[in-house]
């Protein structure tokens, strides 16, 4: 079991903000054979290609496929850049070392990169999608100015299909000859919009705030929008394989469907390997043999909870039943203090209070020096209209808090301006 502080999410209840102090878990990259046979598809041989170096993310082949471009974060910094991998050695390269994150890589014709550009105070806003040079240099914009861009695919030499994480976070469509980017569907996964295999669409992921989410296609000639199939439940990546199969992982299974076949998703592998519990099926290569796999070391356990509430189940059986089973099940899973209190910012947000509630206390006993747990849990007590227990969850944070950072005399002075806009009822 990994117990880790780490990530950034919005609390809308008390400050604007709050940072967990990052001790990444590792995320790994595997490549897999894929085989077809009696209409069916076949994954095996997961191999691991990163070796527990830090978070790697964002997978894509060469042109010849014979390596992949990908993003890294190798220390607490959150610093990401582009490294590449030989397939077939294993030999790593880092291609960008610039004071930016690069995120989202994809290979250019003549060997060079593009990537989403960014730095932290202006996530975003300022860079978007560039065009960097084989040595990892950047080069030019894409856009004709900032935009909220996260994710692309190239549909040829002037039009990208974007994922823009707006307040709608929305699919859209840019071209670059007339500089016109127009929405087309939301809310949407933000993730690479998927080429469609032998027609001219894309595909990509509406999500559902239950974890209904749906696999819809934009017609890139006529486009309409439509659905095409559900997702796995709870999930969101989808890969396509060039004979028509789509590929989703949800732990360590593997499905499959092809659309328009009328079937169901089918379970095609399931992967034994150790660190592959927590799988997704991110990209597949031009040939349709080989699919890059992205898993973290250890399974997150906010992830599993959020399957049982997707599942049915509520906030409290869930909790109940994880303290019941003690170390002996959380040892299983990566402990995360910002994901247990984002699952329960979540439900803050949906007006779930009572799930809320109980998930943040869940999360202060897994982290009993957590100040910034007792935020949260005061702001879901806020939210509920229980102003004694917001405060006296805000007096332990203040408590907890040692002001040594201007990040704990920013949460202090929330939580001291909280307790007297409460006192004020």
């Amino acid at each position: 079991m990994r117990i880790s502080q780490k990530f950034c999410f919005v609390v809308a209840t008390v400050i604007p903000r709050i940072l967990f102090a990052q001790t990444p878990t590792p995320v790994n990259l595997y490549v897999a054979d894929l085989t077809y046979r009696d209409g069916s598809v076949q994954v095996s041989n997961p191999r691991k290609l990163t070796g527990d170096r830090g978070v790697n993310s964002q997978p894509s082949f060469s042109v010849d496929g014979k390596s992949i471009l990908f993003v890294s974060r190798r220390d607490t910094t959150g610093q990401s850049d582009v490294y590449r991998i030989d397939l077939a050695t294993g030999a790593e390269t880092q291609v960008t070392r610039t004071p930016e994150n690069e995120n989202s890589p994809t290979p250019t014709a003549d060997g060079g990169v593009m990537v989403i550009r960014w730095t932290p105070p202006t996530l975003f806003k300022e860079w978007g999608p560039w065009i960097y040079d084989r040595n990892g240099a950047p080069v030019h914009g894409v856009l004709p100015g900032p935009d909220t861009v996260g994710y692309y695919v190239r549909i040829d030499s002037t039009k990208f299909a974007m994922m823009r994480p707006k307040s709608r976070p929305a699919v859209a469509l840019f071209d670059a000859a007339t500089g016109a980017m127009t929405d087309y569907d939301w809310p949407v996964a933000n993730l690479p919009p998927q080429l469609v295999p032998s027609r001219h669409a894309i595909t990509y992921t509406r999500t559902d705030r239950l974890g209904h989410n749906e696999i819809r296609q934009l017609d890139l000639g006529s486009l309409q929008t439509s659905s095409l199939a559900p997702t796995i439940v709870g999930r969101v990546v989808h890969a396509w394989t060039p004979n028509g199969f789509i590929l989703m992982g949800k732990g360590n299974e593997v499905f499959a469907l092809k659309p328009g076949s009328r079937g169901m998703w089918k379970k095609v592998a399931t992967l034994h390997q150790q660190g592959l519990q927590g799988l997704t099926t991110y990209v597949v290569n031009s040939s349709g043999d080989r699919v890059i796999l992205i898993s973290p070391l250890e399974p997150p356990l906010h992830q599993a909870i959020r399957d049982s509430l997707q599942a049915g189940r509520n906030a409290s059986d869930v909790v109940a039943a994880l303290r019941k089973a003690g170390a002996n099940e959380t040892s299983k899973f990566d402990v995360s203090e910002s994901g247990i209190a984002g699952l329960g910012s979540e439900r803050v947000q949906r007006g779930a209070f009572a799930d809320a509630i109980v998930l943040m206390r869940y999360a202060a006993d897994l982290f009993p020096k957590s100040y910034l747990v007792q935020m949260e849990l005061g702001g879901a007590f806020r939210k509920s209209g229980d102003a004694k227990n917001a405060i006296a969850a805000y007096r332990r944070s203040l408590a907890l808090n040692a002001r040594t950072t201007a990040d704990e005399r920013a949460a202090a002075a929330a939580a001291d301006k909280a307790i007297a806009e409460l006192d004020l009822r």
